[in-house]
């Protein structure tokens, strides 16, 4: 009876041993992953919403997020000049570069644009308004393909990648909306536009 007494306790304290070292190895697993706090830019956020979605083109996934700018529509004067930053600061070189008007068809402005070299404000094709414009390239910032589309008298761009991370790709709009690539707010988050809980 003794040694199955005995063969008990030690099987016990084998558990509660267990049961020790279990937890103790949790709490120390959460110490180490706790997140550390990313250092957010002081003001708020240009982008009230972005949703994303994924879709199939060529057998390859890609990634679309629509971005609602927290601001008024702008123009295609701003359009424009918004594809000309990006060209210089982060497109390794325009690959594509459409522009559209309603129940036209898109007109792929690339080849003629890289032949001429002359930036896209001074590109003589951009000089007639239209309803989208949209540039793609290598993105030196994201090390993969992007297009960026700009609606006219909208408050709403649209990117495509093949990177489904909406933090990465948030941090990378708001350093597209404020043009500071190459400066220490590149890819920082910005506070979150406050909701307004009075519209239903």
């Amino acid at each position: 009876m003794k040694p199955l007494i005995s063969i008990l306790f030690f099987v016990l304290a084998c558990f509660l041993y267990c049961g020790v070292y279990i937890i103790y190895r949790r709490q120390q697993a959460k110490r180490k992953v706790a997140p550390t706090e990313e250092p957010m830019l002081d003001d708020i956020s240009y982008i009230r919403e972005m949703k994303q979605q994924a879709f199939y083109w060529e057998h390859v996934m890609w990634q679309q997020y629509d971005i609602l700018l927290a601001a008024r529509p702008y123009w295609w004067e701003a359009m424009v000049d918004w594809a000309a930053y990006m060209d210089t600061a982060d497109i390794e070189s325009i690959e594509s570069l459409v522009v559209s008007a309603p129940g036209e068809e898109d007109i792929e402005l690339a080849q003629e644009y890289n032949q001429n070299k002359v930036g896209l404000k001074n590109f003589d094709r951009l000089a007639e308004e239209k309803g989208s414009l949209s540039i793609a390239g290598h993105s030196r910032t994201l090390d993969d393909d992007v297009r960026i589309m700009w609606y006219n008298q909208t408050n709403v761009m649209r990117l495509f990648t093949h990177i489904d991370d909406e933090t990465l790709i948030t941090k990378y709009v708001e350093t597209v909306i404020r043009r500071t690539f190459g400066t220490p707010d590149a890819m920082k988050l910005a506070k979150p536009v406050l909701q307004d809980t009075t519209q239903s």
